[in-house]
Order: C-alpha cells, then structure tokens, then sequence
C-alpha cells in the first residue's frame, strides 16, 4: 500500500531478479473524511503465489514516469523448526520518544512481522490527516520491509473508523476495510493469531454479534485441527485484566480495573477459558502487566509449565507520553507490572508446539525489563468453564501420583452416526442456519399432512356431486 497527492495509474513491478520484473495494476480508494491536509489517494496491489523464504524485490510505478526507490522483503519460512519472532506493541504515536529507535529495531530483519495493538499515531485524522500521514512515514521503514499488521483502539473510532480502514489493509477482507469487519486471523507456522476489535464491547455494540459468530467460528476452525496451530493467541486493544486504576469511578471504559465495570471480560473470558486461549495481548493500559495463568480472578498457579488458564499480557507502555496509567497496588492475579516511564516493547519467540518465549525490552535502549518462557506440552480447552473451575482444578492437583509409566488410556470417540457427524463438522454460524431450515421444512410437512384429511373430503365432496 502507499499513498499519493493525485489521482494516477499505478504499477508495482515485482522480482526475485531484479532483471525479470514482473508487473501488477493496483486499485485506488479517496479518503475524502478529514484529509485536507494528507495525501489522500490510497493504493494498494496484491502480489500472489509469493514462495516461503524468498527474498523479493518491488518497486511503485506511475504511468507518468514516476519510479520510487526500491524496496525488499522477505517471506516467512513456513517448514517446522522455524523460530517465528514477532514485534507486538501498543499506543504509540509521534510523541513517543523512542519512536525512531523501535522502527530500527524492526526493521533489523529479526521479526517477521510488528503488531500494533491499536491506539495508532494519536491520531491518525488529525490536522486534516497530517498526523497520520507524519506517522506511517515514520514506521515506513520497516513496514516498506515486513508486515505491519494493525488492531483498531478507541483512538481510531473518528467517524467509524474512517482513517483506520482507508489506510490499512488486512487479511481476509477487501478494502476498504467495512467497519463490521475490522477483525481478523492469520496461521504462521505452529500459531494462530485471532485479532478483536474491542470496542465492539463498548462504543459499538451493534458489531457485538456478528463479530461473536465469526469469533466462535474461528474458535471451531483452529481447534479441530489444533495440532497444526497449536499456539492459539488472540490480539486486541482493551485488556480482561489490569491492575490500574483511573480514579473516576463513574468511567464505563476502566476495563477490568475493577469486576463491575468489565464488559469485555463478562462476554470473552469463560469463551477463552473453554477454548483453550494460550495468550491475550493487549494495549490501551499505558503500562506493562502480565498475568499468571488467571481465570475468574485467581491465579491457577505461579508458573508458566502447563498453564491450566490463559495468560493476559498488557503492553501499552508506549504511550506514556500521552499519560501514565498508575498502578497503586498490584493485583494478586498479577505476576509482574511496572509504570515506569519507560516506553516498552514486546518480543514474541514461538520456537516450536510447545515453547514460546515473551521478553519485554525499552525502546530507548534494549533493556531487558521482562522474559518468561512458556512450556504448554498440551493444547486444547482448559475445561468447562464456570465457578467450580478452580476447585476441579486443586482437586486434580491433589490426586496421589500415577504408577510409574502409567499413561491414561485415550478413549476413541465413538461416532454417533453420519447424520450426527456431518451436523456438528459445519462452523457453529452455519450449523445454527442449517437447523433453522431443517426445523422450517419439518413443520412445513407435518402442516401439510395435518391438512391432507380436510382437502381430501373437499375433493371428495366435489367430485360426488359433479357424478
């Protein structure tokens, strides 16, 4: 994608060899929404059947003569024994100071891709745009090289999130961006990345269920093959868990600071608990925090071997510029936090099916500020959610040890019949669909049969008098 000052047809010319370009046309969108001031003519060209691990050359191409420098990017290696290396921040605008550090960091060649987990530029509609044009020229130096994949925050709501769904693309959707899909999901290697867009909890509530069908899909599709994507991590804005506080008590939007104001966690948490959720990151918070494996506010246990619940990690620390989000007293489901003032980032490393890696560095410096790996030999919903959650839980890690080499026996599932079987391999979303019309057409029948008897004596009745 890139953006210009006029309307013009536009090329990008594609190449392993830079000698044998390959070209394709690109399509155009106008922001016309508070843009006096930004380039406003948007572009964007897909490039297909791109090969793992070949590095590849592009360049944009007008019809009037314009050439832009060259750039290259590499594709991800998709065969096993692949470490995978994320950049995942969040609330970082102009006036984070170590703006110009982090978009080195990125653009080393270590990551695969950067997730910002909204809270965008502060913001990108600004002075007619000029803001948000001032920001991507910045992070263009290593989103012109590797992914620079986005999760809408509150601060790109202006006007239904105009600026946010003209300026980027994401997977899986056409573009412009429609504000009921600002979501998305992506499988890289041995993880599935699930992406909300929160305020569908909050200032958008007439998005809440379509975004939850889709959810509940995605849920279904990663887990009936979650040996392929056994890391199963989701990515938004607000956080289910914080430790700070806002000091306005009347806020509807203190997300999880304290259990009677918490939308988002109400609607998501027993969800991620029974579906086995790995890890939530998140923003918004100007501060950093990571949970033990947490659900329905206790701490499951105090490691991270086998985590019986879900993680949360917030990581917003990038926008204490704009304001410091205190944390007076830290929670007794927090394993770690700190508000200092330093702008921090997150390192994501999933070595392999069963081992990730989370370090957490300041932007300034490199500093190490966190790390914690994570061991889940075993994948797959945590159980049946609900308030006994955590007496099963103690209860099972009091039962006496197992016999040496005792392994319990997997039962096979026995099948219910075809019938059952390809009922319940349709997505939830269609499944629900598919019974409706079932049960439609049965009344439908039954109506019918139960009429027969009444035209039948009709017929009868005219055809005897006609003889």
């Amino acid at each position: 994608m890139w953006a210009s000052g006029r309307e013009e047809d536009y090329f990008v010319e594609y190449a392993e060899d830079v000698n044998n370009m390959q070209r394709v046309n690109s399509e155009m969108a106008v922001l016309e929404e508070s843009s006096k001031r930004c380039l406003k003519y948007l572009y964007r060209a897909h490039l297909s059947n791109l090969r793992p691990g070949v590095k590849y050359l592009y360049r944009i191409v007008g019809k009037s003569g314009f050439n832009s420098n060259p750039f290259a990017f590499t594709v991800p290696k998709t065969r096993k024994g692949i470490v995978h290396t994320f950049m995942v921040l969040a609330d970082m605008g102009l006036s984070s100071k170590s703006l110009p550090m982090l978009a080195y960091e990125a653009a080393t060649g270590i990551y695969e891709a950067v997730f910002h987990l909204g809270d965008i530029a502060y913001d990108l509609h600004h002075d007619e745009g000029n803001i948000g044009d001032l920001f991507q020229k910045k992070v263009a130096q290593f989103s012109s090289t590797i992914p620079y994949m986005t999760v809408p925050g509150d601060h790109e709501r202006f006007l239904n999130f105009a600026h946010y769904r003209y300026r980027f693309s994401m997977p899986n959707t056409r573009w412009p961006m429609p504000p009921d899909q600002l979501w998305y999901s992506l499988g890289v290697g041995p993880i599935y990345f699930i992406t909300l867009n929160t305020e569908v909890f909050y200032s958008v509530p007439d998005q809440l269920d379509k975004h939850m069908t889709w959810l509940r899909d995605e849920f279904w599709k990663v887990n009936r093959n979650r040996e392929q994507h056994p890391w199963l991590i989701v990515l938004g804005h607000k956080p289910l868990y914080s430790s700070a506080v806002d000091g306005d008590e009347e806020d509807t939007e203190r997300d999880c600071s304290s259990e009677a104001t918490c939308n988002i966690r109400s609607k998501l948490e027993d969800f991620f608990y029974e579906q086995g959720v790995d890890l939530y990151i998140c923003g918004h918070r100007h501060n950093y925090e990571r949970t033990w494996p947490t659900y329905r506010m206790k701490s499951f246990q105090q490691n991270y071997k086998n985590p019986k619940a879900p993680i949360y990690i917030t990581i917003g620390a990038m926008g204490h510029e704009y304001v410091t989000d205190s944390i007076v007293k830290q929670a007794v489901w927090s394993a770690f936090s700190t508000d200092s003032q330093k702008e921090l980032y997150g390192k994501l490393e999933v070595l392999n099916a069963t081992h990730l890696m989370w370090d957490v560095y300041a932007a300034s410096n490199n500093e190490k500020v966190d790390s914690v790996l994570i061991v889940q030999w075993s994948h797959g919903t945590f159980g049946k959610p609900g308030e006994d959650a955590y007496e099963k839980m103690m209860h099972l890690k009091h039962l006496p040890p197992a016999p040496l080499g005792w392994h319990p026996q997997s039962k096979p599932q026995e099948s219910q019949g075809w019938v059952y079987d390809a009922l319940f391999s349709l997505p939830p979303s269609v499944r629900k669909v598919y019974l409706g019309t079932v049960c439609l057409t049965l009344l439908t029948i039954i109506c019918c049969l139960l009429a027969m008897p009444c035209f039948r004596k009709r017929i009868c009745r005219k055809y005897s008098l006609l003889v």
